[in-house]
């Protein structure tokens, strides 16, 4: 089990903080036909900085269960829809 970060994208305003707030480098992808924030699973450490730092509180920190067996093979729960 572990936390990703994850937008709603109902709340975010597309102001890109968490971008430049996220100590890990291309975590949080801004997808422009959108104009929202989207976090890449894969690539989020669940560190938190992103959900203290959004103006909007549009970032929360989701547990995640990934099969043991499995998380080898394949730890994304989700991709980017870009």
């Amino acid at each position: 089990m572990y936390l990703v970060a994850f937008v709603d994208e109902a709340k975010c305003i597309g102001c890109k903080t968490c971008m430049q707030t996220c100590p890990e480098p291309n975590a949080i992808a801004y997808i422009a036909s959108r104009k929202k924030a989207f976090v890449i699973s894969e690539k989020c450490k669940g560190c938190g900085v992103c959900e203290v730092k959004c103006p909007k509180a549009a970032i929360t920190l989701q547990q995640i269960v990934v099969d043991v067996a499995d998380e080898e093979e394949c730890p994304v729960i989700m991709s980017c829809p870009i």
